[in-house]
C-alpha cells in the first residue's frame, strides 16, 4: 500500500533533546551503521507487519514486500530509502537480504540497490537500511519495490519474521542538473590481512552544481563482507582462516576543487564484526554549505576504508555499494 505521507516524522522532542539535535545538525556530517534516520517522506509503501518469510530458490530475486509506483519524465529522479526489521530466524544464522529494485511494468529491472546481513538470534531485532538514487532513462511508469527475503546457510529452509519494512521517496522530483551518481562498477575491492592501505570506494569526481546552489549533499551506502574459509560472496576464492573477526576504519570525504571552500569529512570510525555476522552495511552522509559569493568549483566525494586487524574483507560494489551528490 502506498501512502502520501509528508508528515511521516519523528515524535516531538523535549527542549533538551532539541538542543542536542541542533548540535548534531550543526556538524552537518553523519556516519551510521545500519541505523534508522528520522525524516519526512513524500510517499511511503509499507510491507505487511509480522509476515513469516520462507526461503525461496537461490535464483529468486527476493519476494516483493512493498511497491511505490512512480510516473516519471525522462531523466527525472527519485532518492529512495528502504529499511526492514526482522527476527526469529530459523535456523540461527541465515542471510537476511534487502533490495530496492526499480522496474518497468514488464518486470525488467532498470537499477537496483542491495544490502543485508546475517540474521542472528543473539542480535534480537535485526535492522537493515539502504538507498537508491533512481534516474528514469525515459518517460514512463516505474515500479520501485522493496524486496526482503531469507537464505539458509544450512540444509533446512530458512524462516524469519518481518517485524516491519518500507520503501519511501525522500525528496520528490529531482532533475539530473542537480545530481551526481557513482558509476555502475560491479565486483569488489579486496582488503588483504596485513595491508593497511587506505582505499577509496564509490567515488564521484568533478560534480559541478548548477547556478544558485547553496548546499551540496553527498550520500554513500557501503557494504562490507569479511573473508573466511574458501572465500566467495565477493571475496576471492582461496584459503582463509575458518572463522574470526575483522576490524576496519571507515571515513567519508566531500572535497571542493577550490581550496577557499572547506573540505567536509566524517569522523574516522573504527568498527569490528565477526564471521557469523559476515555482512554489514554503512550509511555515510555529508553536507557542505557553499559560502556566499564564493565559487567552490567542482566537488568530489569518496569513502575511505582501511583494514586494521583480523580477517581480510571486501567492499562489494554495485549493486551493493553506491554513492550520490545532490546540489540544492
Amino acid at each position: 500500500m502506498t501512502r502520501t505521507s509528508p508528515r511521516h516524522t519523528a515524535p516531538r522532542r523535549s527542549a533538551a533533546g532539541r538542543r542536542r539535535l541542533a548540535v548534531v545538525l550543526g556538524l552537518a556530517v553523519a556516519l551510521v551503521l545500519q541505523t534508522a534516520v528520522a525524516q519526512a517522506y513524500v510517499a511511503v509503501a509499507y510491507a505487511p507487519r509480522g509476515l513469516v518469510m520462507t526461503e525461496r530458490p537461490s535464483w529468486n530475486p527476493g519476494e516483493v514486500r512493498a511497491t511505490l509506483s512512480l510516473t516519471l519524465q525522462a531523466h527525472e529522479a527519485r532518492l529512495l530509502r528502504a529499511e526492514s526489521k526482522a527476527y526469529q530466524g530459523t535456523p540461527d544464522r541465515n542471510a537476511l537480504g534487502q533490495k530496492i529494485t526499480c522496474e518497468r511494468p514488464d518486470g525488467t529491472i532498470v537499477k537496483e540497490s542491495w544490502t543485508g546481513t546475517n540474521l542472528l538470534a543473539r542480535d534480537g531485532l535485526n535492522h537493515v537500511v539502504n538507498r537508491l538514487l533512481f534516474v528514469a532513462p525515459e518517460a514512463g511508469t516505474y515500479l520501485c519495490r522493496l524486496r526482503v527475503y531469507v537464505n539458509s546457510h544450512f540444509a533446512e529452509p530458512a524462516r524469519a519474521t518481518l517485524y516491519s519494512g518500507f520503501v519511501g521517496d525522500t525528496a520528490g522530483t529531482l532533475t539530473t542538473q542537480r545530481l551526481g551518481v557513482s558509476r555502475v562498477v560491479n565486483g569488489s575491492t579486496f582488503f588483504p590481512a596485513g595491508d593497511v592501505t587506505r582505499r577509496r570506494v564509490v567515488p564521484i569526481f568533478r560534480y559541478l552544481p548548477p547556478p544558485g546552489t547553496t548546499t551540496v549533499d553527498a550520500r554513500a551506502d557501503i557494504y562490507i563482507t569479511n573473508c573466511y574459509g574458501s572465500g566467495g560472496a565477493g571475496c576471492p576464492v582461496r584459503t582463509f582462516p575458518r572463522s574470526g573477526s575483522s576490524t576496519y576504519a571507515i571515513r567519508g570525504f566531500l572535497v571542493p576543487s577550490n581550496p577557499a571552500c572547506p573540505t567536509v569529512a566524517t569522523a574516522r570510525s573504527v568498527r569490528s564484526f565477526d564471521s557469523l555476522k559476515h555482512h554489514v552495511g554503512h550509511v555515510v552522509d555529508m553536507s557542505a554549505t557553499i559560502p556566499s559569493g564564493v565559487d567552490c568549483g567542482s566537488w568530489s566525494t569518496y569513502t575511505e576504508v582501511q583494514w586494521l586487524g583480523g580477517l581480510p574483507f571486501v567492499v562489494q560494489l554495485y549493486p551493493y555499494s553506491q554513492s550520490s551528490i545532490i546540489g540544492s
